[in-house]
């Protein structure tokens, strides 16, 4: 049986240009996840941060970015099929987020050392404010954001 390679193989096999549908050439260097990973779901104004892969097995990949004007309110989701490290989206609830008891990992709180403490306190104020969305996955080591009105989409992952 075959397995999907894990995210820092294929960027070590096809280097970090990937031409993205919708966004018109090649996505360059250090923009390329979030570029794939945003760019037939919304409108890219401007990548804030992205990082594939770990530089240790466990650790911090996402991909943030300012969306464009004019998006819908309602978060998109990536299509069935779409590979786990770029998915975005699936079981959305609305902000502010509820916790009853403690996550067993924050990964924004893990990962936001590696963001200017502005695009931190950015999302965490999507997470608190109403009118927005976010997702975490059943381990919650993935974190989905996305806020219309904040033109802000991010997904967020503390893991290996």
């Amino acid at each position: 049986m075959r397995r999907l390679p894990p995210p820092h193989e294929v960027q070590a096999r096809y280097g970090s240009a990937t031409p993205v549908p919708g966004t018109g050439s090649l996505a360059p260097g250090l923009e390329a996840y979030a570029r794939k990973v945003f760019g037939g779901l919304l409108p890219i104004e401007e990548v804030l941060a992205s990082k594939l892969a770990s530089d240790e097995g466990k650790g911090c990949t996402y991909a943030i970015i300012r969306t464009g004007t004019g998006v819908a309110n309602a978060p998109p989701t990536s299509a069935f099929g779409t590979v786990w490290w770029e998915r975005f989206g699936g079981d959305w609830r609305q902000s502010p987020e509820r916790l009853f008891g403690r996550l067993p990992v924050d990964v924004l709180d893990e990962c936001r050392g590696e963001w200017q403490a502005e695009l931190g306190a950015e999302l965490q104020h999507a997470l608190d404010t109403p009118g927005n969305w976010y997702m975490r996955n059943a381990t919650a080591e993935d974190l989905h954001i996305f806020s219309a009105d904040g033109r802000l989409a991010a997904r967020i992952r503390f893991g290996s």
